[in-house]
């Protein structure tokens, strides 16, 4: 397989157990699909991610480019939680492709959201049990 964007080969790269395919120029990474949200779930996942960001942020100005696997025109995509963040998805395949340093951004946001997720909870589950401890004392209306 060939790289989308600089048309260099592309090489294995295996990351706790899930194999994604590496650029071995610009180090932009193809995940099929769904082998990202796998990745990204597990400890250390982004670090798959080798490449520099600064050459990242070079090659992601080339934005007309085809599907390595199926060879459809890719759609540009922005992030859902970080709208900066845009990528190329094959709407045909539903792969998509990273620039070198974008991986380890999407999974820096992740991570904010996931202990941001976990603080709401903990606030909820206080309320809730200050709640319960305190409405039992009120006086009720007759």
């Amino acid at each position: 397989m060939k790289c989308p964007k600089c048309s260099s080969p592309m090489e294995t790269a295996k990351q706790n157990g899930i194999a994604v395919d590496r650029c071995t120029n610009c180090k932009g990474i193809w995940f099929d699909c769904m082998e990202a949200e796998d990745l990204i779930e597990t400890e250390d996942g982004a670090s798959v991610d080798t490449g520099n960001k600064l050459k990242g942020i070079q090659v992601d100005k080339i934005r007309d480019i085809n599907c390595p696997h199926c060879n459809k025109q890719m759609q540009t995509v922005s992030d859902r939680e970080d709208p900066l963040l845009k990528f190329e998805v094959c709407t045909a395949c539903h792969g998509y492709f990273l620039d070198a340093g974008e991986f380890r951004d999407m999974a820096q946001v992740t991570s904010a959201e996931k202990i941001s997720e976990n603080l709401f909870e903990k606030a909820k589950q206080f309320i809730f049990t200050f709640q319960a401890m305190h409405m039992r004392d009120l006086p009720r209306g007759e």
